[in-house]
């Protein structure tokens, strides 16, 4: 057994406890996994930590994977820019997927960055009882998002997003400002990235595939032209739902 079987089993391990289903080693020494169609932020973590190398969240068709890069960078070649991981049998796919020009749109984060005060103005005079500060680390959290999170080839990745007044659990005696966001099919996220933007709200939150979660769907996050079409041929956007910590 290689060096990279050992590293791709033992992680295979910590991903079989986060519930994925299944684990394959590509040829180019990445570690792909499928998690399940909705996923914890505490998911992705602990495949992150396990991983201790570069890592990506991103789809494939329907499924939401994780992919760790076990090779060195030389070795590694594209996939240290985004190329590579896929499941053994959607290797075919996912090459297919990588020789498509990158999906770039203009750069209009300074505009989206109004736009994200804007929601956050609304939602405080809609609901005056939440918190000034909790409305603020949702808008630093969501002007990350759009501004700072990008695809390995600059993709612009946020297509919708929301700011909301909402229980999320049976537990919650009072609504949660909530961080919602819509993201790009096909284009694998770094997880530290992710991380990065997400701060605080990376302690609790959730990834689907499921055009639905909480209760927050096309309604809140509408579907761009070109996720629709991505829809159609099967290949699912990524529904990010997370809320701001109460101190």
């Amino acid at each position: 057994m290689t060096d990279f079987e050992t590293l791709h089993g033992s992680l295979a391990e910590v991903a079989k406890g986060e519930g994925c289903t299944k684990s394959v080693l590509t040829p180019g020494h990445v570690s792909v996994h499928t998690l399940p169609q909705t996923a914890s932020f505490s998911n992705v973590e602990a495949l992150f930590q396990a991983s201790k190398t570069t890592a990506y969240v991103a789809t494939v068709g329907e499924n939401l994977v994780f992919s760790a890069c076990l090779g060195p960078k030389e070795a590694r070649g594209g996939k240290e820019e985004g190329k590579g991981g896929a499941e053994e049998e959607e290797e075919e796919e996912e090459e297919d997927v990588q020789s498509r020009p990158a999906k770039r749109r203009r750069d209009t984060s300074a505009e989206e960055a109004d736009r994200v005060a804007n929601a956050r103005s609304r939602l405080a005079k809609a609901a005056p009882a939440l918190p000034s500060e909790q409305l603020d680390v949702a808008q630093r959290v969501l002007t990350r998002l759009v501004k700072d999170l990008r695809g390995p080839n600059g993709e612009i990745v946020v297509q919708s997003y929301a700011i909301l007044s909402k229980k999320l659990g049976v537990a919650d005696s009072q609504p949660r400002v909530v961080v919602a966001a819509r993201l790009n099919a096909g284009i694998e996220l770094r997880v530290e990235l992710l991380k990065s933007c997400l701060g605080a709200c990376w302690a609790d939150g959730l990834l689907t595939t499921h055009p639905m979660l909480h209760g927050i769907g096309k309604l809140e996050l509408p579907l761009s032209e070109e996720a629709s079409a991505a829809a159609f041929f099967g290949n699912a956007s990524v529904l990010l739902v997370t809320s701001v910590p109460s101190k």
